[in-house]
This record gives structure tokens, sequence and C-alpha cells, in this order.
């Protein structure tokens, strides 16, 4: 992984933030991408964003659709339940700016943006024969095209993008896709996320927690099933940011909601000329809900949690290793980024 930011002044967002990734696995999977962010170029607090990325995974997980059954004891990771994905697209986000709050005391600013944008996606998938995917699923083999077209609002009032310690961010979302997108299938998606900071006496102490709902309707394809939408997609309800603890896309569905908090205490930083080098450790709970039906929703709630590790580089590069349980598996996960 390799990233690139620039900004002009250290309480100031990134100006220029770009990413490039590759990810081999001992299991296979490949993933590789790119990611370019760049904020008031036009001195308006704009934001444009673009990215692609590319997907080989031979053990793609699938357990059934809101299949909230314990599966405790069996063997999870067979072939039995996982089948062939690969995947390839790219999109292009605009944030427009509508509103700006500048608060009376040394609080964060806050900006409305609108957002609009596109993204387009192919996805192959090639069932394991006697999988639960061939004998559930098999209509859905072979190639899917995913065009989208993405409607919004975003509230940014962070007083860091990448390891905020006060303010909030949030973001609803609405997706539609269909022939006239190139799609292969007509559906949509709503998206609402809500994320928010508070420093707990002390800069070194900080409380974050999320409250995210993500809705499908129409003919939704199989791989939006398990993600939940917004600026950036993610696997859940499992994975290395929702659900942590569970198995990826452990469980997935039309209907998903997720809450998780988080208590991040960094009592050790360490100056290396002009940077600084900052060590922590963290604790969290997620909690979580998927079904086919909204009203279904409040039946079955997965809960897993555990501690974790922070180092953080300049407040812009954060490395975390979380420890995630649940009462099915349990889970480490090694990411450049916080969860939320």
């Amino acid at each position: 992984s390799l990233n690139y930011a620039y900004r002009r002044r250290d309480d100031e967002p990134n100006q220029i933030y770009a990413f490039v990734e590759a990810r081999v696995s001992l299991r296979r999977v490949q993933q590789h991408g790119f990611l370019v962010r760049l904020r008031d170029l036009l001195g308006r607090r704009e934001i444009f964003e673009f990215g692609s990325n590319g997907t080989i995974d031979p053990v793609f997980p699938y357990f059934g659709v809101a299949n909230n059954h314990d599966l405790h004891g069996q063997d999870l990771l067979g072939r039995f339940f996982q089948t062939k994905l690969s995947t390839v697209g790219g999109f292009f986000n605009f944030q427009h700016p509508l509103w700006t709050y500048k608060p009376l005391g040394p609080g964060p600013v806050g900006t409305l943006r609108s957002l609009s944008g596109v993204g387009y996606y192919v996805d192959r998938i090639t069932p394991y024969a006697n999988s639960l995917f061939a004998l559930e699923r098999s209509t859905d083999a072979g190639s899917t095209r995913r065009g989208m077209l993405r409607l919004g609002l975003t509230w940014d009032r962070r007083d860091n993008e990448w390891s905020p310690r006060n303010g909030a961010f949030h973001d609803v979302t609405v997706e539609t896709a269909g022939p006239w997108t190139g799609s292969t299938d007509a559906w949509g998606r709503v998206q609402a996320s809500l994320r928010h900071y508070w420093q707990l006496g002390v800069p070194s102490l900080v409380f974050a927690h999320r409250l995210t709902y993500d809705a499908l309707w129409g003919d939704a394809p199989f791989v939006p099933l398990g993600e939940f939408g917004g600026l950036m997609t993610s696997d859940g309800l499992g994975g290395t940011d929702t659900g942590r603890g569970w198995l990826r896309r452990r469980y997935i569905g039309k209907q998903k909601a997720l809450a998780s908090v988080e208590l991040r205490f960094e009592p050790l930083e360490f100056k290396l000329g002009k940077h600084r080098l900052g060590l922590g450790l963290k604790g969290y709970v997620d909690l979580g809900m998927v079904a086919q039906r909204v009203v279904d929703l409040p039946l079955h709630l997965h809960v897993s949690g555990g501690p974790g590790l922070l180092i953080v580089w300049d407040r812009f590069a954060v490395i975390r290793l979380d420890g995630g349980f649940s009462r099915e598996t349990r889970g480490f996960y090694l990411m450049t980024e916080h969860a939320f």
C-alpha cells in the first residue's frame, strides 16, 4: 500500500490524498485498486473523488440470504460455503458545498455538501459443485453488470479526517440501477450513516460511535446483498469494519442495520523530528441486524467485539490491529485506517 497526502496546515483536511494498494492472501485472494481525493482545489471546499478496483476471490463466502441460524461447529471455511467471484470496476463522486458552519468557539468547522456520483462494476460468479451457492442461487452464476447513479448529502465536522477526536461525519445516499445505467438488473439502495466523536476530558481518550442503515429494493444482485453502501462500500455484516469477529459477509440481505461503539486511548506519543507517533489501545462492540424485510430486523441481534492496538502517525496514517470475537468465530484484523 502506497499513500500520499498533502495539506497546507496540520489543522486542515488533506487537500490531496491518494493511495494505491495490492493485496494477495495465502488463500489466493487478490485485491488491487487506487483512490484519489481532491479537496478545495477551486477554493469552495468541494471534493472530487475517483477510484478503481479489481478482485479475484476463489473463497468468496456465501452462508445464505438472511441466514440467522447459529452455524457454530460447522466447517464455515469449507467449499460448501464458498464460491468464486471476480469483480472489476470504478467510481466517480463529486461533493458540492451547500453550507458552512463556523462555531463561535474552537470547535471544528462543519460543511454540508451535496453528493452526486456514478459507479460501474462487472461481477463474474463461478459456483463450486454441490456448494450452498450452487444449490440456492445458481441463476446468479455468470456475469452481472452493476451501473449505478448516486445522489446524497454529507455533513463533515471532524477535526481530523483520519483520526478524529471531535465532531461528526454523516452521509445519506440513494442509488439507482437498471438497463438505463448499463445494469443487468433493476434495483436500488438507500443508505444512512451517522458517526460522532467525543474527546473525554483529555485528547488521548476518545469515544466514537456509528449508526448505519442500508436497504435494497428491486432485483438486487448478489454482491450488494452483502454490502453497506454510502461514500465507500464495505462488507457486511461480518468482516474487517462491520461485525468484526464474524466471518466476512456472514449475514447478507436486503435490510441491514449496524451500531458500533469504540473507546480509543492513545496515552503514548513520541516526537520524531517534525513528526508524531502515537501508540494506543481500544475496545469496541459491534451490534448488527440483517433481514429481507424491515419488520424482521429486530428479530435477530448479532453481537461481537474485542480489544485492539493502534499506531497513529501524525494523525494521518493509522494502523490498527483488532481482535474480534463472536459466538461462532473469532478474527484478527490488521488494517491501515479506523473502522469508522
